[in-house]
């Protein structure tokens, strides 16, 4: 049995976005609905805190050393230590109830998020990149609640999930962000609860998190096998990176409760876990933003 370990108690309320900066030995991760983010120094075990702007949903590393995230509509370039943000670029300004959810870095070095409708349940949302030429694209509409994000290890395949199709879909990929033939990789139709963020180890296979299902579960997306789970001692896990020197650490966000929840029995919803694995995840990819101007 694996053992969970609680880095960051009980804070988020809707705790996401982990990510991996290894240059600085620093664990990222947001709070949508706090209108926040925070990093953990996994040498001295200090956490640091952010405020943001607006609702922060994703934030990444760069190739410059700066990160970058997606707050409320808009693409933002921010400085880690004071928390300073400048706005790159924004979309979506008309639809009011639609905002950017999670974000991930590709393996070329651009960008990608998706939005999603606030209400969750309409197909309002889409899927964009922002490639490392400072240009903004959509590549996909019809969304409803777009989310976890991965690219295999052989940089040709993109995972994708929107959350109410209970579905992980792959899609063929090349370094000009085009994606075609979609299909489906991971169906949950009889897994607890919905899948959100997701990740990928070095052996290819994705790491999906459970919202309201307690569990980050291990799947191969060539065959649509589930091969293990880790149950946490929270209902909503939302995403995970891997970590670590060894990146054998995966770190895994939470939030808590909504309304229509059941209690949970341990009361962690909301905390940062991190648990030691038996395998490699594959690396944090950094924006390149060496074309983008930014004074």
């Amino acid at each position: 049995m694996v053992e969970i370990e609680v880095v960051s108690k009980q804070t988020e309320i809707l705790g996401e976005g982990p990510t991996w900066e290894k240059r600085t030995g620093r664990v990222y991760w947001v709070d949508i609905k706090g209108k926040l983010f925070r990093f953990y120094n996994i040498s001295t075990g200090e956490i640091e805190t952010r405020n943001a702007s607006g609702m922060i949903s994703s934030i990444v590393p760069s190739r410059s050393g700066k990160v970058y995230a997606t707050i409320d509509h808009k693409f933002v370039a921010i400085d880690p230590e004071t928390g300073f943000e400048r706005v790159l670029t924004e979309t979506e300004t008309d639809i009011k109830n639609n905002r950017f959810n999670d974000g991930k870095v590709d393996p070329y070095g651009n960008y990608w998020a998706g939005t999603m409708d606030m209400n969750e349940n309409e197909p309002v949302a889409s899927l964009y990149v922002f490639t490392s030429d400072g240009k903004l694209r959509k590549v996909m509409d019809g969304q409803t609640i777009s989310n976890g994000l991965a690219w295999d290890v052989n940089r040709k395949v993109f995972y994708h999930i929107d959350t109410p199709t209970r579905k992980v879909m792959a899609y063929n990929y090349d370094e000009d962000c085009n994606l075609t033939d979609g299909r489906v990789a991971v169906d949950f139709m009889d897994e607890m609860g919905f899948p959100d963020g997701m990740n990928m180890d070095v052996e290819g296979n994705i790491w999906v998190a459970h919202w309201g299902g307690h569990r980050i579960s291990r799947w191969n997306p060539e065959t649509g096998k589930k091969l293990d789970e880790i149950i946490f001692p929270a209902t909503n896990i939302t995403s995970c990176v891997f970590g670590g020197k060894n990146s054998d650490e995966l770190y895994v966000t939470s939030a808590k409760l909504t309304q229509n929840q059941p209690h949970d029995p341990k009361g962690l919803g909301g905390s940062l876990f991190r648990v030691r694995v038996e395998i490699k995840g594959v690396e944090t990819y950094h924006f390149d933003d060496s074309k983008i101007n930014i004074p």
